[in-house]
């Protein structure tokens, strides 16, 4: 009698454990493919156990015997029935754990290059980020990460060099907006790129210079970011430090004017887009002519007055 006692106890926590793994695995609710890896495990470890409970409630269940006298045929249908249940949720189980996610390595999507070096990417070269922004929300970027200069990290977000073919800079509102180039040669990343780049923490920019002659120059700026297309792409920078002079001060509160969208009356007259102001202390989008002085050219006023820079890098940093 107790044997029969003891083993129904058993049998009937069995099944109360099997019932709440069944309401916790009910309530386990995952969205999206990335939460699915991440919880993979806990959830094949709860119908692991819920498979194991199920086999020992399936062993200690009671079997109706022919020309049973103590139990009657009522009871041994019910019985046979729960039976059935029992291997149908097994096998039921097993079948969701075979046909569970196939989880991918997970790619942390890092916002810019200087999270990517905080994760052990410590070379210089094209990665891809996913800058936050209303924007560029879930859309990748291809981007140049310089890695080396002054402790890395740095995303390139401008480059003009003496590459052949070169990359006209005289390029409309639409195209400054998504970007144009290739960011291993002369490019521009896109002002709605530098807009979530420059948005989404405190930014600092650094504009590495260099003439004809091979000298080099640099500015620092710890205070950085654009405001978005609504508000013309409108500078906001300050804190400088470097060598090459302070001329982005010049510019900062104005809005950007490309050829066809001139918020000052500059852009067609010195040939490219910028933060003008009446006049460009700073033009670093204009016509590559190294070494020539044309007010046109790319240059940095308070450096070498208008004359052409040979190569410009413009790279924004998360502080």
């Amino acid at each position: 009698m107790c044997a029969s006692t003891c083993m129904a106890t058993r049998l009937h926590l069995y099944i109360w454990r099997i019932s709440l793994l069944t309401l916790l695995l009910g309530c386990y609710h995952i969205e999206g493919k990335e939460k699915i890896c991440d919880e993979k495990e806990k959830t094949i470890s709860l119908l692991d156990v819920a498979e194991d409970l199920l086999s020992k409630a399936e062993y200690l269940y009671p079997l109706c015997m022919e020309n049973s006298t103590d139990l009657n045929q009522t009871s041994c249908g019910t019985k046979d029935k729960s039976l059935t249940y029992l291997k149908l949720t097994k096998k039921l189980i097993s079948e969701v754990k075979e046909r569970f996610p196939t989880c991918e390595p997970f790619v942390k999507r890092h916002r810019d290059c200087s999270e990517i070096l905080a994760s052990g990417s410590k070379s210089s070269g094209v990665y891809t980020i996913w800058p936050m922004s209303r924007y560029t929300a879930d859309k990748p970027v291809e981007v140049y990460c310089d890695m080396d200069t002054d402790g890395g990290g740095w995303t390139m977000i401008q480059r003009r060099g003496t590459f052949s073919p070169q990359e006209s800079f005289f390029q409309d509102w639409r195209n400054y907006k998504v970007g144009f180039g290739k960011v291993t040669r002369d490019f521009w990343l896109g002002n709605d790129n530098i807009y979530a780049l420059s948005n989404q923490g405190p930014c600092e920019i650094r504009f590495d210079l260099e003439d004809v002659r091979g000298s080099r120059r640099f500015a620092v700026y710890k205070n950085f970011r654009i405001e978005d297309e609504n508000s013309k792409y409108t500078l906001r920078i300050g804190n400088y430090s470097g060598d090459a002079g302070d001329g982005m001060i010049n510019h900062n509160g104005y809005p950007f004017s490309t050829k066809d969208r001139e918020n000052t009356e500059c852009a067609n007259d010195l040939r490219g887009a910028w933060w003008f102001q009446d006049y460009a202390h700073v033009h670093l989008n204009g016509l590559h002519q190294p070494g020539v002085d044309n007010r046109e050219n790319t240059h940095w006023y308070i450096w070498l007055k208008n004359v052409g820079l040979a190569k410009v890098e413009m790279k924004v940093r998360l502080r």
